[in-house]
């Protein structure tokens, strides 16, 4: 029996776990040409959301573009990334990419065929044009296009406030001066929610106030156990209620990791889950993750490392006070407030509404608590 349970981007609105009301909304915002800001922590389905929501426009004749922000090298590899979106959206439209192959000037499209179709990547295309000239040249072209193709278009960029990266000051008001002339829909995705939502409320910023913002919620627990099932059935094998509410509360119902982990336990299981089976699928999650984890912890300091520690083993919202720091050994209040800093910009750790601060990542925060290595 093949295994029902996948880890990438889900593109297919059947393996996706309901999020009726959130399709129904992007959509209604595309069609309204409403910019939106959509964020959540790390692995919450934001990019199949996103996917998803393209691919009913795409049916409906509109044209879908995404483009990952993703670890931007420079202010050029911006312009790369807008263009092969294009490129890449435009594929299955060829009158439009011949159109768009001398619209954008600075760059051509170079396809090269896949045993499971075409990838499209973009080259220079000699134009000697750099940094923030050619970044205005590319979103200035996309512009022309936009208006010239009589085309409904939305368009999608993914971890888009890594271009907080690239330390050049000019990046965000060279996109808005562009996007705000552009009668299209943006939808500005990441999951560093901190940093993203600064660019869109902080009035100093380019961004601000130009979009909807839209936070991705947790999926009910009683949805996700019941997706849980129902995809375990599909595979041929059966997973009782009991186990399948279990498997939620374990990651917190977590998307991404309610996933991982019942594909560990379909593995594992036989015809029928059994307790046995989610402890051990457990065990498996955290060794897995150990290796991400373990790699997180090295790409923070000693005083990070010490105050996510302590926030894993002691959620409060007294985490400056003499007592907290004193029982954690934290050393000093300017010390924990400089690890704050980092390790919210990271997104790592969160406040919530009551004032306590916790560690964002369900499974993070167990293996920090607790010796699962």
């Amino acid at each position: 029996m093949s295994n029902p349970f996948s880890l990438k981007v889900i593109t297919d609105r059947k393996n996706f776990c309901n999020r009726s009301e959130e399709i129904s909304d992007l959509l209604a915002y595309a069609e309204n040409k409403t910019n939106l800001v959509l964020f959540s922590p790390r692995k919450y389905g934001k990019t199949s959301l996103v996917k998803i929501v393209q691919s009913q426009l795409s049916q409906k004749g509109w044209i879908s573009i995404y483009a990952d922000m993703f670890g931007l090298a420079s202010v050029d590899n911006l312009a790369e990334r807008i263009a092969k979106g294009v490129y890449q959206g435009l594929y299955s439209r060829k009158t439009a990419v011949q159109k768009i192959a001398s619209a954008i000037k600075s760059f051509r499209p170079v396809m090269r065929p896949m045993e499971n179709g075409v990838s499209i990547s973009v080259e220079s295309a000699g134009t000697h044009v750099f940094g923030a000239d050619l970044l205005s040249k590319t979103l200035e072209d996309l512009g022309d296009f936009i208006r010239e193709s009589g085309k409904k278009i939305q368009i999608a960029f993914d971890e888009f406030q890594d271009i907080t990266e690239l330390g050049d000051p000019n990046v965000e008001g060279i996109l808005r001066s562009h996007i705000q002339q552009q009668e299209v829909s943006y939808f500005f995705v990441g999951s560093r929610r901190r940093i993203l939502l600064e660019m869109f409320t902080d009035k100093r910023r380019p961004f601000f106030q130009s979009a909807v913002n839209y936070p991705l919620k947790p999926l009910p627990d009683t949805e996700l156990a019941e997706f849980i099932i129902q995809k375990f059935n599909s595979g041929g094998k059966k997973c009782p209620r009991k186990f399948a509410s279990k498997i939620v509360r374990a990651v917190s119902g977590h998307p991404y990791y309610s996933q991982k982990l019942s594909l560990f336990i379909f593995n594992i299981a036989e015809e029928k889950v059994e307790e046995k089976n989610v402890e051990e699928g457990l065990q498996l999650l955290f060794e897995n993750e150990s290796y991400v984890f373990d790699a997180i912890l090295q790409g923070l300091s000693p005083r990070q490392i010490s105050l996510v520690k302590a926030i894993a083993r002691e959620p409060s919202a007294s985490i400056l006070s003499s007592n907290y720091i004193s029982k954690h050994g934290l050393k000093s209040v300017g010390g924990v407030q400089a690890a704050l800093k980092k390790l919210f910009a990271l997104d790592y750790i969160e406040k919530t509404k009551e004032g306590m601060y916790r560690i964002v990542d369900p499974v993070f925060d167990q293996w920090l608590s607790r010796d699962w290595r």
